[in-house]
């Protein structure tokens, strides 16, 4: 302190304030704050800019707290000086980046196959933390993409404040959007860019690193992809929706992903969650979170229904911790129920508190209060919808579903239709039993929510994906769009064409087996 210092490093950010110009420099090392000052309110050093190698002189002193450099002076180094900066910068980065060397939390011969991948997304996110890049995540507003963003949330948000010395750091340095959508749709991707080059523009910031999580896999994630690509912004996509073809463990998204985690790669499936391999992940960023946050991939199991040895286990790992399957079922539930309702805000303090993160006492206290909500608002819905149901058994054995959600259901209100959907599904399955081939279809006038047994998937190899692409070939002009996973999903089409679409649908169901 009031000693005169020289630093070599990265600009990674600067801002303008009403007074000095706030240059954030980082090295090998760390990360710390020159001020430099000319007139109030006016940009000094112009010359100098986010990305650029420079050398400061100048006086370490506090201000507001927080170590900051009064500079004497800053130079822009360039040519060879500023290749070997960079490189020594870069290389004690990548070295610091590299993930501890940790244990999955349960044993499963999938997430064994899938650790490289892994290995590359935690140490792209803890890149992203060192060399003063942003974060943002984006994720499926439901339990299991809520418990994946919630994950990287907490592993991230401590190893941000730590490199930056700073309380504010993951305000400024993190952010978690949830997506109604279970995919990047376009309406997310111009949000995202517009902030972003709004950040780079007005704070000086460099681009975001951005993490999809739950979504990102998909051919309706690619435009938007695209998009991202062409400001050459790096892309981690943890997902567990089926992806397309598989060859070489890459699919048709790889081209816009740098990093790309999902079962489906390496000859899984989705029955792990992506709050699973996201929990999992963030144990590799930042092992001193793990233990807040093993439960997590419980509930994302039970809130997916995901039926494995790895969902089981993760459940069984969940009840450990002293959340029973109950429990782990209520606080889903309660996630989803919230989530419908915060629409495009993260929710934080409120979904902390529903998943366990904070006070334990009104923990129990709003879930108890939540859940009770949420089921009265699903027993109103069924108790107009399961009385106009339409179900047939088909020839080939399957139970058929049908449910117009547009006329026999509340709208605007939960449970949204492809909740709706899968509740009406479950009163279905619960009559006929899990081993039962049982299709359920909801629709609206331009759009249908489909689930399916997993019955169905293993007597028929139905895959609602395929159904999809074949449709879309066979009715062009409807404009088909949509996927999911498997056994659930949904169609989006033109209104006008709704039969046609709905009755292509129901052949394809009836012909299966043939």
């Amino acid at each position: 302190m009031g000693k005169s210092v020289r630093i070599i490093g990265e600009v990674v950010q600067v801002q303008q304030t009403s007074g000095p110009t706030i240059f954030t420099v980082s090295d090998e090392t760390g990360t710390t704050w020159a001020a430099a000052f000319d007139e109030p309110g006016v940009r000094v050093y112009p010359g100098v800019n986010t990305g650029n190698i420079v050398e400061v002189l100048g006086e370490v002193n506090l201000h507001g707290g927080k170590i900051q450099i009064e500079s004497e002076s800053i130079d822009r180094l360039i040519g060879q000086d500023s290749v070997d900066i960079r490189k020594l910068i870069d290389d004690a980065i990548n070295e610091r980046a590299e993930p501890d060397d940790t244990e999955f939390l349960i044993e499963s011969d999938t997430l064994n196959l899938l650790r490289p991948m892994m290995h590359n997304a935690a140490k792209a996110i803890r890149r992203a933390i060192l060399d003063g890049r942003s974060i943002l995540v984006r994720h499926h507003a439901d339990a299991d993409g809520i418990c994946a963003g919630v994950a990287i949330e907490k592993a991230v948000v401590p190893l941000l404040k730590e490199a930056n010395n700073n309380s504010d750091a993951e305000w400024h340095y993190f952010k978690r959007a949830p997506s109604k959508a279970p995919f990047y749709e376009i309406e997310d991707v111009v949000k995202d860019l517009s902030f972003a080059l709004e950040d780079v523009e007005r704070h000086g910031q460099k681009l975001p690193l951005l993490v999809l999580l739950d979504n990102g896999s998909t051919e309706e994630d690619m435009l938007a992809l695209m998009k991202v690509k062409i400001y050459d912004i790096e892309v981690v996509v943890i997902d567990h929706h089926f992806p397309g073809q598989v060859v070489d463990r890459t699919v048709a998204v790889d081209e816009y992903v740098d990093v790309h985690v999902n079962p489906y790669l390496v000859g899984g499936d989705s029955q792990i969650t992506a709050g699973a391999l996201a929990v999992e992940v963030a144990n590799m960023i930042n092992p001193e979170v793990t233990e807040k946050i093993m439960h997590l991939p419980g509930i994302a199991a039970v809130g997916d229904h995901a039926a494995s040895d790895e969902a089981n286990k993760y459940i069984e790992l969940a009840a450990d911790r002293g959340y029973t399957r109950d429990e782990q079922d209520k606080i889903a539930s309660c996630v989803d129920f919230e989530a419908f309702y915060l629409r495009f805000m993260n929710g934080r303090g409120i979904i902390d508190t529903i998943l366990g993160l904070g006070n334990k006492e009104k923990h129990g206290k709003l879930v108890n209060a939540l859940y009770k909500e949420s089921l009265k608002r699903v027993q109103t819905q069924l108790r107009a919808a399961l009385p106009n149901l339409k179900t047939q058994k088909l020839p080939n054995g399957i139970i058929f579903n049908v449910l117009d959600v547009e006329k026999y259901a509340h709208k605007f209100t939960f449970p949204a239709p492809g909740k709706t959907c899968g509740f009406v599904h479950d009163s279905i399955v619960q009559k006929y039993g899990e081993e039962t081939p049982i299709v359920t279809l909801a629709y609206g006038p331009d759009f249908s929510v489909i689930r399916a047994t997993d019955a169905v998937n293993e007597m028929f190899g139905f895959n609602l994906n395929e159904i999809v692409w074949k449709l879309a070939k066979k009715i062009p002009e409807a404009g088909i769009d949509g996927g999911g996973h498997e056994c659930a999903g949904s169609l989006k089409f033109v209104e006008g064409l709704s039969k046609k679409v709905l009755e292509s649908f129901a052949k394809e169901v009836v012909d299966l087996g043939k």
